[in-house]
């Protein structure tokens, strides 16, 4: 029986049962401005004992839908900061419609709440609903003194900050950003850019979904929704975030937000503008094949001089029709400074044999340029949304690049590169919702193409003092990928258990045309996806939910791309055309109990994609290249809870243990070793007179690894201190980050017989940050989203 036979005989079997219960919807609004409230936290309590039974929140046209509610007697609960609370009680009986449609429900401006200069909140509020875990953020104490958005992160259950920049969840898994509920992939530099613009007033809540459903993309093996606050009021609003940071280098963020709301049209501008410099240095030593010690010392310097712009509009065509429109382009203009040396020395380490100087003067620039276009619609039991993406990305790159003999002065060789990078991407998408009998209907299709063209040129200098084509290292790569994609979930509550059950197939047409060698790589695959969430509450605000589900994660374009990026005069990566997508199984489950998370992950993820090294004993010449490995085993468990010992002292923290097995095949030898680490982080706060704020952050990360290198561990602290001024429109903050600066990444590999090497990256994360807020307008904070979509998060900087 085909895969589609029994996905149909499926989706009958859980529709049979969807009787017996009703879906509640309505839309909530503001009592002035008429317009729908995003955000609203709606709780759906029993009429006995107000014990909850379920909740959800508004969308950003302000509607909310409550699935398979039970027959009884309720209560709903409407709350949202800068409103007063709004209680309606309802009743479900068995003349009851299967779709229960509210009247509008209209909140009221909480004036004492606008009058007031601080908020204070004493924990962290989790709330755990079907597969999302949501952490509020607006108003809450232990944030105050998050300067941005990696701050706000980093004191998430289950998210780290990496040594890059980059984030990564459940002990690897890196995670999709999405903003108020779309997708916003970038690339480690772009988020960068973006997290940095926030602060903890701008954002209302984050939510976690540790193992998406089949809804979402299969790239998404997990998610972090940063929803946003949103300003209802009509008129002109703004704010201005300033970022001044002090390391080895200065570096400054600036950014500054501008809405204007009309009955029928909320415009929206953003300017974001950095500057300054940022340094990054890479160590290694390695006991080469001849005996010989090599040192290798990499310093880079950064000029930043980058520009973002963005103007969104949004059109109310009429109740319930929305139409809305995103212009927005990224210029990267950055000059980069590398010195790097190789020092050699005899075995015993006492007599040098050679220097070798190299110095790399290089431009590297992006010019972004996206257009997106929605459409969201909701006609009585149905919703339908359409989002159409086009984008274009070109990347430039030239190098100029000297390595001299210091023993003596004698250049040993002199090379220039010129580096072109196009990617065009065309995206569609459309999702259908409808209430289907006492259950919920979700059906959605995608299509998107990408090509991408890559030329590189390498010219050397010869013994004539002439630089010529180097045909050896030149190269022209074209990558096209066309991806179609269609799921199906069923949703519904059996007495109180909830549950969905989902299918989605993905199908890739992908062609690596290496131009220079003449080799041409055709690909055609489909992946069959399919997910289960169960959710089932417990009494005493406890909740368990558990998740199975397929997902699968493609090669980034620069991972194909055969060409070889120079790391050192001996040291070097390659891309692979020939990477296959991995496909990962997993199983999570999670457990809420008021401000405590648990999650527990377990899984294997099938042809997983790593580098290797390969050692050249006679050239010393050691290359990075691209593989599949067999499979990779990996388990977790995480804890976050949050206590107040006294008024004045808040507490945080954040518990991982970790298991990692990878089957990895290397000169002729299958390594299989079992890894397992442990990971902790915490925040201690305090509220000091005059309405201070102090912080004590601490991360701790034990050895761990993989099955060719073993990681150091990593331990780090900071310190914060924040206080609201001019009746909360002006925040500051000043933040000490790696006060003792051990925030560093060190790696040795493991067999030394084979590579007798160590090395260590270290992305100057010690600096003093001072920041300021300053809110103008009338209350109220947006910062629209930056909508962009999966096939851009592959593009790389």
């Amino acid at each position: 029986m085909s895969k589609l036979s029994l996905a149909t005989i499926l989706f009958f079997l859980v529709y049979s049962v969807s009787f017996g219960q009703s879906t509640i919807s309505g839309k909530v609004i503001d009592n002035v401005s008429k317009q729908g409230i995003p955000f609203v936290n709606v709780s759906l309590l029993a009429a006995k004992d107000s014990a909850l039974v379920k909740g959800s929140t508004t969308d950003s046209t302000g509607i909310f839908r409550l699935l398979a509610v039970s027959e009884g007697s309720y209560l709903l609960l409407f709350s949202s900061v800068e409103y007063q609370k709004h209680y309606q009680t309802i009743v479900i009986d068995k003349s009851a419609s299967s779709a229960l449609q509210l009247n509008e429900i209209v909140l009221t401006t909480d004036n004492q709440v606008l009058n007031e200069v601080n908020v204070r909140a004493d924990k962290i509020q989790l709330q755990q609903a079907d597969e999302k875990l949501i952490v509020n953020i607006a108003d809450n104490k232990l944030f105050h003194t998050s300067t941005n958005g990696f701050d706000i992160l980093k004191k998430m259950p289950g998210i780290q900050i990496n040594n890059d920049g980059s984030l990564s969840m459940s002990g690897g898994i890196v995670p999709t950003i999405f903003i108020d509920g779309k997708p916003m992939p970038m690339s480690v530099e772009q988020l960068r850019n973006y997290l940095n613009s926030l602060t903890p007033e701008m954002v209302a809540s984050i939510e976690i979904i540790a193992n998406p459903s089949g809804k979402y993309d299969a790239e998404y093996k997990a998610i972090i929704d940063i929803r946003l606050q949103r300003d209802k009021a009509l008129g002109w609003v703004g704010n201005y975030v300033g970022n001044l940071q002090q390391g080895v280098y200065t570096y400054n963020n600036n950014n500054l937000t501008l809405n204007y709301n009309t009955p029928k049209i909320a415009y929206t501008a953003r300017i974001g503008y950095q500057t300054g410099a940022t340094v990054y240095r890479y160590r290694a030593l390695q006991h080469q094949a001849n005996t010989n010690i090599m040192r290798t010392d990499t310093w880079q310097k950064t000029m930043h001089d980058n520009l973002n712009l963005q103007f969104e509009a949004d059109y109310h065509l009429k109740k319930n029709h929305n139409l809305g429109l995103i212009l927005r382009t990224t210029q990267l203009n950055r000059k980069a400074w590398a010195d790097n040396t190789l020092h050699f020395t005899n075995s015993t380490d006492e007599m040098v044999l050679s220097n070798i100087h190299s110095i790399n003067n290089y431009k590297p620039t992006q010019a972004n340029y996206g257009v997106n276009l929605s459409y969201d619609a909701r006609m009585g039991k149905n919703e339908l949304h359409v989002l159409g993406i086009l984008s274009q990305v070109n990347n430039a790159r030239t190098e100029d690049i000297q390595n001299t003999q210091t023993l003596n002065g004698n250049l040993l060789n002199y090379w220039k590169t010129d580096l072109v990078n196009n990617i065009s991407i065309r995206s569609v998408q459309t999702d259908f919702i409808s209430n289907i009998g006492k259950g919920r209907l979700e059906v959605g299709a995608k299509f998107a193409s990408i090509a991408t063209k890559n030329a590189l040129r390498y010219d050397t200098l010869t013994k004539d003092n002439i630089f010529v084509l180097d045909l050896s290292r030149s190269n022209n790569f074209h990558y096209d990928e066309y991806i179609s994609a269609a799921y199906l979930i069923y949703g519904h509550k059996w007495g109180k258990l909830s549950y969905k059950i989902g299918l989605r197939a993905e199908h890739t047409h992908s062609i690596a045309n290496a131009i220079t060698s003449k080799q041409i790589t055709e690909r055609q695959y489909l992946r069959w996806l399919p997910s289960i969430n169960l959710s089932y509450p417990l009494a005493h605000e406890q909740q368990i939910t558990a998740a199975y589900t397929h997902r699968m994660t493609r090669p980034t374009f620069d991972a194909l791309n055969p060409f070889r990026f120079y790391l050192s005069p001996l040291n070097y990566w390659i891309g692979n055309p020939y990477l296959l997508p991995s496909t990962t199984k997993q199983i999570s489950i999670t457990y809420t109990k008021k401000n405590f998370y648990t999650l527990l992950n377990i899984g294997r993820e099938v042809d997983p994609m790593a580098r290797y090294p390969e050692y050249n004993r006679v050239t010393n010449v050691l290359e990075y290249l691209g593989t599949n490995l067999p499979y990779n085993d990996f388990a977790t468990l995480e804890t976050n809870w949050s206590v107040s010992v006294k008024k004045w002292w808040r507490m945080t923290h954040n518990l991982g243990l970790y298991y990692r097995m990878e089957q990895t095949p290397y000169h002729g030898v299958v390594y299989e070793i079992p890894i397992t680490n442990f990971m902790i982080n915490g925040s201690q706060i305090f509220t000091l007179a005059k309405d201070f704020t102090f912080d004590i952050y601490y991360y701790y990360v034990s050895k761990r690894g993989n099955g060719l290198y073993i990681f150091k561990p990593i331990y780090y602290v900071d310190l914060g201190l924040q206080k609201t001024w001019l009746k909360g429109k002006l925040n500051t903050r000043l933040n000490f980050y790696d006060i003792f600066n051990n925030n560093y990444l060190q790696l040795i590999f493991r067999e030394k017989s084979i590579i007798d090497n160590e090395f260590s990256h270290w992305g100057g994360n010690q600096r003093v940050v001072f920041s300021l807020t300053y809110n103008f307008g009338k209350s109220g904070y947006k910062i629209r989203q930056n909508t962009r979509n999966e096939e851009e998060s592959r593009v790389g900087n």
